[in-house]
């Protein structure tokens, strides 16, 4: 509604910047999840300030404690406390699942620009690829290059990169050839611009915002499929803190100890959940705006 004080011109302005904030909020469930993405960062940077004591300290009196006052998330069977571990293994998920997403946003988006810019030659041999890609498994697939690289946390972020890489080639085709067909790359074209202004220029950026907010919900994804390979023992060694491998070191005392899986789980749940969150909210923002 406008308002009859101001001119019509200022008075939409303000209407239209009205909209656009309200639009570009995160909205409840997107602020909620933004502040646990914090949290987790902040223990990741800065893991004795949540966690106290030292995640790799062994106390065999204090093996397999219950959860208490000293020991809010328990002791594992070496005596270690699984809370400094948990927060301890932020760090090893986040860096991975960031890593990850990344090496496989770059690849996708490497690809799915050759897929839109290329001739038909290039689209077809870069969309036979990518589809073999997409129809595996991605814990086949990550497996695979495991198998080819070996075990430990970088062959394990190239793997779940690699693995994700053609989901976000298919994005990046669709969202080039749609800029590429666009009247603002015809009217470049038309006015002489050179074929690499026209894509780092027009092309590009069209295709940049919408990868960013997938890429947002690809880092939970990320952090799953990185804790999946840590649990297969193929991730992050031990006796480093990490989800994944406190869930299989859990596994033996689940009956006499389940704390010992349950709070990396539920570490690996929320954080996940955040991110899809916080993706999906990031991904609408962008969208109204």
């Amino acid at each position: 509604m406008l308002d009859p004080g101001l001119p019509a011109g200022a008075s939409e302005g303000r209407a239209r910047r009205s909209e656009r904030f309200r639009g570009g909020t995160l909205g409840p469930a997107g602020s909620v999840a933004a502040v646990v993405v914090a949290v987790a960062v902040l223990a990741a940077v800065w893991p004795a300030l949540l966690g106290g004591g030292d995640p790799l300290a062994v106390h065999p009196a204090d093996a397999l404690t219950p959860p208490g006052p000293a020991h809010p998330f328990g002791t594992d069977e070496s005596g270690r406390d699984v809370l400094a571990r948990v927060v301890a293994g932020t760090r090893a998920s986040l860096v991975v699942g960031v890593a990850a997403t990344l090496v496989g946003g770059l690849t996708g988006i490497l690809l799915g620009t050759l897929a839109g810019l290329g001739g038909r030659i290039v689209d077809a041999v870069v969309g036979r690829v990518t589809e073999v890609a997409f129809a595996l498994p991605l814990l086949l697939v990550a497996l695979v290059v495991i198998a080819v690289t070996g075990p430990g946390p970088v062959p394990a972020t190239l793997a779940v990169g690699f693995a994700t890489a053609p989901g976000y080639a298919r994005i990046v085709r669709g969202l080039v050839r749609s800029a590429r067909s666009s009247q603002v790359v015809e009217t470049a074209v038309l006015q002489g611009r050179s074929p690499g202004r026209i894509v780092f220029r027009h092309v590009l950026p069209a295709a940049l915002w919408p990868v960013v907010a997938v890429a947002t919900l690809g880092v939970g994804q990320a952090v799953v499929w990185a804790s999946a390979l840590s649990y297969l023992g193929v991730g992050t060694p031990p006796p480093a803190p990490e989800w994944g491998a406190m869930l299989a070191d859990g596994r033996t005392y689940l009956l006499t100890a389940p704390w010992m899986s349950t709070f990396p789980g539920l570490a690996i749940v929320v954080l996940a959940t955040a991110l899809t969150v916080l993706g999906r909210a990031v991904r609408r923002t962008g969208a109204v705006r």
